[in-house]
């Protein structure tokens, strides 16, 4: 089985689903996860300090796992640019581990960067050292694409965002752009009954996620699963559709690949086996 080199970005502390991702990029026998980094999701409505609140949560799955050894560096506070546009980048540890470890890519081989919530940091990355982009592949969650259609639609939490940092990628000629749009998630759902019967009181990371569940939204019976779809869309590829599209037409005109559906009920069993 030939190793997938991988970094994961996250949004970690803004919903449930992000820890689970995480956890199952872990436990990917051919995934080989060398860093794992905070995003920003500094809305109005939000806190001042998300990228600390993910940074907590992204060290504690780490420790949980036994994970030590992968890196965990802090992301941006602040999006990329200004509120009215721009694309200056954020020079931080997260951006300088992507830029690092794309550069130490073999010859032939791909950087893997999964986005679960902004595309601050790897934007900021591409900007900063624009040499790494033939040797990285970009997955990111967010928009909306309706594929009957061929629209797309940006008005979406992660785009929101970082407006400037999904249109930089969007733009970014030559980059390996792959798009998960959240309207063909909608249905993949986890059920708070389950995860109770099925994770509490196994003690470690699987409490951990049980918990998590009960202190963020203990109301919520179900919860949509966005991060983890994406994830396993990426280890498991035969588990999704995809199509290689325009990019949305205010942005400069390029093929990417996006996600058109996904089988949801092999996603769930994949992630309970």
């Amino acid at each position: 089985m030939r190793t997938r080199t991988m970094l994961i970005d996250a949004d970690t502390a803004n919903e449930i689903d992000d820890l689970y991702a995480i956890v199952r990029a872990l436990l990917q026998p051919d995934f080989r996860v060398a860093g794992l980094s905070s995003a920003q999701w500094n809305n109005r409505v939000s806190p001042p300090n998300t990228v600390q609140l993910s940074q907590k949560l992204n060290e504690d799955i780490l420790a949980l796992m036994g994970r030590h050894d992968i890196p965990s560096p802090v992301g941006s506070e602040m999006i990329m640019g200004f509120p009215w546009g721009g694309s200056e980048p954020r020079n931080t540890p997260a951006a300088q581990l992507i830029i690092r470890t794309a550069r130490a890519m073999p010859r032939g081989r791909k950087l893997i960067v999964a986005n679960l919530g902004a595309t601050t940091n790897v934007a900021s990355a591409i900007k900063l050292a624009p040499d790494i982009i033939p040797r990285m592949s970009c997955y990111t969650l967010g928009g909306h694409f309706h594929a009957r259609r061929r629209v797309w639609n940006k008005d979406e939490f992660n785009v929101r965002n970082d407006l400037n940092a999904a249109n930089y990628l969007f733009n970014c000629k030559g980059l390996d752009l792959h798009v998960m749009p959240v309207n063909i998630l909608v249905e993949f759902k986890f059920r708070l009954a389950d995860v109770m019967e099925r994770l509490a009181g196994k003690g470690g990371i699987w409490d951990y996620l049980a918990t998590r569940w009960l202190t963020f939204s203990p109301s919520s019976e179900a919860w949509i699963m966005w991060d983890l779809a994406l994830i396993i869309a990426i280890a498991r590829p035969e588990l999704a559709e995809h199509a290689r599209v325009m990019t949305p037409p205010e942005n400069t005109q390029r093929t990417i690949s996006v996600y058109t559906a996904i089988d949801g009920a092999a996603m769930q069993d994949d992630w309970w086996r």
